[in-house]
């Protein structure tokens, strides 16, 4: 499935906030990402997994705003791994206000997990 960086880190945020927000930390520019706790672990989850997944594709440094929020990164899902991101993208929806915008990503971003029969094959959703 291929994602725009915003909605990369929409997902990385959602999935870091609803299973190990202790990962997020702010700084005065944005957020960072600390990967570092789940890398090292010897029985990583299947959230740690997919977070690790996700950070690999991003970089060794997340931040946010991305230094190029056009790019596109295709990352390869299975059913449960979308599955996990849409769930977390839901509830980010309702824990805090967002603006429109920010909100219309992630329903679209959603809708893409939750419809896209191939979105676990790479290919552009």
């Amino acid at each position: 499935m291929t994602f725009s960086s915003d909605e990369l880190i929409l997902a990385l945020v959602s999935l870091v906030r609803a299973t190990r927000p202790g990962m997020l930390r702010q700084e005065a520019d944005g957020f960072s990402v600390d990967f570092e706790a789940i890398a090292r672990s010897k029985t990583p989850g299947d959230a740690d997994r997919l977070l690790l997944k996700m950070g690999a594709v991003m970089g060794s440094s997340t931040r946010y705003p991305a230094e190029n929020p056009d790019s596109a990164v295709s990352l390869d899902l299975d059913a449960t791994e979308a599955r996990k991101i849409a769930d977390a993208l839901a509830k980010l929806e309702l824990v805090q206000p967002w603006p429109q915008d920010v909100m219309d990503m992630s329903r679209a971003l959603r809708a893409r997990l939750t419809s896209d029969p191939g979105a676990g094959s790479g290919d552009d959703a």
